[in-house]
C-alpha cells in the first residue's frame, strides 16, 4: 500500500538547505513534473507510466494494490523524459501509484487493469480539443464525471504538434483525467502540421506502438476484453507500410480467440457531412473495403468539429470532433449520415458481449442521443434528452446546438501535414476556397 501523505517539496531543513546553497555558490532547483504522471499502454498485466520533468533528474515509481505492499520501479538515470514500464500486474485489478523525484511526489493515481476475459467494459471517445482551452476544459470536466475504463481520442489534441506550449496546456487541462485513465490516441493532421519530424512529439507522448514508450510508427493496436482496437494514421497515403500492416493485423484478428468486435480509430474517417467530408484516401486505397471484409464493427473518427453518426458501405461510424475546437456546421449531404449536431461533446461507449451501446453527451451534460447495435444488426436509437425528438425519426439534415462559425478557423492547414501552418493571407485563401466549394454545392442542389 502506498503512503497517502504528500511530503513537503524538500526533505532538508530550511537552514541546512540555505547553508548548502551558500557554500556552493549556486542555486540548485528541485525538479518539478511538467507533464504527468499519466498512463499509457494499459493491458491485463502491464502499464507504462510517463512523466516529463522540467530539469533532468532520476524518478522512482511506487505502485501497488490499495491493500497490498508497494513496489518501486526506477527510471533510467537522470533525464527529463521518463517512460516506466511495469509488468507482472494482475488482470481486472485496481492499483495505486505515485512518482517521486528529489523530494517531490505526485498526487496519488489509481487505475484498473484490463480484464483477461470477455467481461463488459466502457470507454469514452472524444477528439479535436485544439485551439480553445475554455471549451476543452468544459468537455474534460464532463468526461471526468462520467465513469469509464479508458479513453479513446480521435486526434488533433493540439493545433501545432511542434509547439511545446500547446502540449503544456493540453496536459494542464487533462492532468487529473490522464493520471487515472489510460488514453489511447490516434494521430491528427494538426499533430503533423508544421512538424518536420512528422509527429515526433505525438510519438513521445501517445505513440500507439507496443509497450507505450516512444515508437517509430503512428499506428498500432491493442485489445480490451472481447474487442480489438486499431489506432490508425488517417493522413497516410495508404499505399505503403501502414496499409500492409493493417491488412495483416486484420487477418490475424479473424482467428483471435474470444474476439467479438473490431473498432478502428482514425482522425479523418471514411464518411462525413461536415466541411472536410469523407477521407478519399481510404476509398482510393481500398481501406473501406478492407475494413468491411474483416468485419470492423465501428469506425471512430474526428476532423470535422461536430457529432455525427451514420452507416455506409457496410461500416457503422461515429465522428466525434467536438472536444474544444471551433465548431463546424453541416456542409454536405453524405448519404451515409443519420444524425449530425454541431456541439462540444463526448461519446460514452459500452460493450457487452455482441452489443455495443453509444451515448453522445454534450459538454453541458445533456444527452444528444442514445444508440446501439448488436452484431451485424442496424443502428437502433431510443432518443435523446428530455423533450428531444427520437434520433430514429430525425432527418439526416438535422442540426441542433449552438450556431457554429460559418468558415473553418484561421490557421487550419488541414491538407498540409508536415507543412507550415496557414496564417494571414493564406488563411483567407483557405476560407475562400471553402466558401466557393459551398456555393457550388448549393448551386447543384438548386439545379437538382
Amino acid at each position: 500500500m502506498i503512503e497517502r501523505g504528500v511530503p513537503p517539496r524538500t526533505e532538508l531543513p530550511a537552514f541546512l538547505l540555505a547553508c548548502a546553497l551558500f557554500s556552493t555558490g549556486t542555486v540548485a532547483r528541485a525538479a518539478s513534473m511538467a507533464k504527468g504522471p499519466y498512463l499509457q499502454a494499459l493491458g491485463p498485466d502491464a502499464v507504462t507510466v510517463k512523466v516529463e520533468l522540467d530539469v533532468e533528474a532520476q524518478v522512482v515509481l511506487e505502485i501497488g494494490t490499495p491493500a497490498g505492499p508497494a513496489r518501486e520501479v526506477r527510471g533510467e538515470g537522470a533525464r527529463r523524459w521518463h517512460a516506466l514500464r511495469v509488468t507482472g500486474l494482475l488482470p481486472a485489478t485496481t492499483y495505486e501509484y505515485r512518482v517521486r523525484t528529489e523530494g517531490v511526489r505526485s498526487e496519488l493515481g489509481r487505475f484498473t487493469t484490463a480484464p483477461s476475459d470477455g467481461r463488459p467494459f466502457r470507454f469514452v471517445v472524444y477528439g479535436d480539443s485544439r485551439s480553445d482551452a475554455t471549451a476543452h476544459a468544459s468537455v474534460i470536466r464532463a468526461i471526468a464525471d462520467d465513469a469509464s475504463d479508458f479513453l479513446v481520442n480521435t486526434g488533433d489534441l493540439v493545433a501545432h504538434g511542434n509547439v511545446e506550449q500547446e502540449w503544456a496546456e493540453y496536459f494542464r487541462i487533462e492532468a487529473s483525467l490522464l493520471r487515472d485513465r489510460c488514453l489511447f490516441a490516434s494521430v491528427g493532421n494538426h499533430e503533423l502540421v508544421g512538424d518536420r519530424d512528422q509527429g515526433l512529439a505525438f510519438l513521445r507522448y501517445f505513440g500507439p506502438e507496443g509497450d507505450g514508450r516512444e515508437g517509430t510508427h503512428l499506428y498500432g493496436s491493442f485489445r480490451w476484453s472481447n474487442t480489438r482496437f486499431f489506432l490508425l494514421n488517417a493522413m497516410d497515403d495508404w499505399h505503403g507500410d501502414e496499409r500492409a500492416w493493417f491488412a495483416r493485423v486484420l487477418d490475424e484478428s479473424m482467428n483471435e480467440p474470444g474476439l467479438v468486435h473490431r473498432i478502428a480509430v482514425l482522425h479523418h474517417g471514411p464518411f462525413s457531412s461536415g466541411p472536410h467530408g469523407g477521407n478519399p484516401r481510404l476509398a482510393e486505397a481500398g481501406v473501406n473495403t478492407l475494413m468491411r471484409e474483416h468485419k470492423v464493427d465501428l469506425v471512430l473518427a474526428g476532423h470535422d468539429h461536430a457529432y455525427e453518426r451514420g452507416e455506409g458501405q457496410g461500416l457503422k461510424y461515429i465522428v466525434s470532433g467536438g472536444a474544444g475546437a471551433p465548431l463546424y456546421p453541416r456542409d454536405g449531404r453524405a448519404p451515409e449520415t443519420l444524425f449530425y449536431e454541431s456541439t462540444h461533446h463526448f461519446v460514452d461507449v459500452s460493450v457487452d458481449g455482441e452489443a455495443i451501446t453509444t451515448v453522445a453527451r454534450r459538454a453541458s451534460g445533456g444527452v444528444i442521443e442514445r444508440c446501439g447495435f448488436t452484431g451485424a444488426g442496424p443502428w437502433k436509437c431510443d432518443g435523446a434528452g428530455p423533450g428531444a425528438v427520437p434520433s430514429s425519426t430525425v432527418p439526416a439534415t438535422a442540426v441542433s446546438g449552438p450556431k457554429p462559425a460559418t468558415v473553418p478557423p484561421r490557421g487550419c492547414a488541414c491538407d498540409l501535414p508536415g507543412g507550415e501552418p496557414t496564417s494571414g493571407g493564406a488563411s483567407i485563401l483557405v476560407a475562400f476556397a471553402w466558401l466557393r466549394r459551398r456555393r457550388r454545392r448549393s448551386s447543384r442542389r438548386s439545379r437538382g
